[in-house]
């Protein structure tokens, strides 16, 4: 089969649906997503949320907002300008007006442009928090400020992170949101959806995650939201988040076989793609679906696709899979796997996958395709490339990133080897430690200040205040992955990638493109 570029290249965040280059209407409809989340997560939900035990659930990383350095700092739990007794009512819901948008182009200090839009509901927030520092309006207090001292984003926010989220409750009560015309029923309360979100994001700009789903359901805000709630919940439900903290030799006490199918070699990450993408190696000829439990599998799964999220690196956003069949035979297949996998690349990390090439696939595969590809989203399917020669892989990946005894026939010469962990890797993880709690504070700081700027971009009247608000709001955004690879020693296991140095340690920080 012919090789199909449709797939997204290095500088793919120039195409329009990405951060950078969003037309009017894409904004609008990414401008109905947040304030349909803030809503969510600040109001009295709408329909009975369960009241979960989930272990993972009370805040991000563990940590309570009222525990951040601004709180402490002025000690001050109510922010200016809100009447603390003010009474949290839903407001009728309503479609936003979308009136006519003028095309506005400005360029941050980032070199991507912002294109921003009119708001797509003037009036969905009575009043914003703030005016924003960027603004005309003279700061004061109620001012946000800016520190990028010491290579972090620092922000103050008026009364503190406790204070933030009690006055976006305050708004979001105030609001008028656009809602689907699908009743949603809520499994979580809405600090669970919050807390999954921003596990969900780790490095990408916030903006970047909520438009894989719109780009999924081709711009159908409807359909979007309901993707990205399910998403959460598949998360929430999956205990995503267990997979991330607890290390493999933790997993691998509690599903037996999970470190096995590691070690095994079955999937590695090595190299990358001719467009710069990590590169996912997978033989199935490994795979013995009698060896593990399907629960084992399934975390490995996770870990597999969490850990390729980490080897992403702006502007990339997906990243490429290569199938060896050279040795497949019917004793690997494993049916519950297949769809375990499909469900969780197309519903639950969209717009993840950039290409896959299934390498050398015998005969006996013909009918097992024809099986699995009823079962692909057509955009999926379109991704997939069969190649059975040398000549036609490598106009997907050059010889050098391709392994010389598998049947690629590449020139990297290294066998894979798994590297046991250190016994002591995770201290950072599950020691308390002041630097600790500043970095995920810091954090959940900044997770609080996207959301005000958010709220202030959905509240404004004005284009030129837009534009300003949207500069800040986007700046904000791409500053937050330095703050989340200040956390992540904190907050996450180290994985075998980490003790390769593919995944950068604190002492390193993340390359600018992915290095193998």
């Amino acid at each position: 089969m012919k090789p199909n570029h449709h797939s997204e290249t290095a500088g793919s965040a120039q195409a329009t649906g990405h951060v950078g280059n969003l037309t009017p209407e894409q904004w609008d409809a990414l401008g109905e997503i947040w304030s349909f989340l803030l809503h969510l997560w600040y109001s009295e939900p709408s329909s009975a949320s369960s009241k979960s035990s989930h272990p993972r659930r009370a805040s991000s990383y563990g940590i309570s907002a009222s525990t951040s350095s601004s709180n402490t700092a002025n000690g001050n739990d109510t922010p200016a300008h809100h009447d603390p007794s003010s009474a949290i009512t839903m407001a009728p819901s309503s479609p936003g007006a979308t009136g006519n948008h003028q095309h506005h182009s400005s360029t941050g200090t980032t070199g991507r442009g912002v294109s921003p839009p009119l708001p797509a509901s003037p009036t969905r927030f009575s009043q914003s928090f703030y005016q924003p520092s960027i603004t005309s309006s003279p700061s004061g207090p109620t001012s946000p400020t800016f520190n990028t001292g010491n290579n972090h984003l620092i922000s103050s926010l008026p009364g503190g992170a406790a204070a933030a989220a009690a006055a976006l409750k305050r708004s979001a009560a105030k609001l008028k949101p656009w809602l689907p015309t699908k009743k949603f029923t809520f499994k979580y309360s809405p600090a669970e959806y919050q807390t999954a979100f921003w596990s969900f994001v780790q490095a990408e700009h916030p903006d970047t995650t909520v438009l894989r789903f719109l780009r999924a359901r081709k711009w159908n805000v409807e359909k979007a939201m309901e993707m990205l709630i399910l998403a959460l919940e598949w998360r929430i439900s999956m205990d995503v988040e267990e997979v991330v903290q607890d290390g493999e030799e933790a997993l691998d006490a509690k599903y037996p076989g999970f470190l096995d199918q590691l070690k095994s070699g079955k999937v590695i990450f090595r190299g990358h793609d001719r467009q710069g993408r990590p590169l996912c190696l997978l033989d199935p000829s490994q795979h013995n679906p009698n060896a593990q439990s399907h629960q084992a599998v399934q975390k490995l799964s996770i870990y597999v696709i969490e850990t390729a999220r980490m080897m992403l690196r702006p502007p990339t956003e997906t990243i490429s899979v290569l199938f060896d069949m050279s040795n497949f035979s019917l004793s690997n297949m494993d049916w519950p796997t297949v769809k375990f996998f499909i469900h969780a690349a197309e519903a639950c990390y969209p717009e993840l996958l950039g290409v896959c090439v299934v390498h050398k696939a015998p005969w006996l595969f013909g009918a097992i395709w024809k099986m699995i590809s009823p079962m692909l989203d057509p955009v999926i399917r379109a991704k997939i490339q069969f190649t059975n020669h040398r000549k036609d892989l490598e106009e997907f990946v050059a010889p050098d990133q391709l392994m010389k005894n598998k049947a690629y026939e590449g020139q990297d010469e290294t066998p894979y080897q798994y590297i046991e962990s250190n016994p002591n890797e995770n201290h950072l993880l599950l020691e308390p430690s002041e630097a600790k709690q500043r970095a995920i504070a810091r954090r959940k700081e900044m997770e609080l200040t996207f959301e005000r700027l958010t709220e202030v971009w959905q509240g404004q009247k004005q284009l030129s205040s837009s534009a300003a608000v949207i500069q800040e709001r986007n700046e904000v955004g791409q500053r937050m992955a330095d703050v989340w690879w200040a956390a992540e020693p904190y907050t996450r296991a180290r994985t075998v990638y980490h003790r390769m140095g593919a995944i950068p340690t604190p002492s390193h920080p993340p390359p600018t493109t992915h290095a193998m």
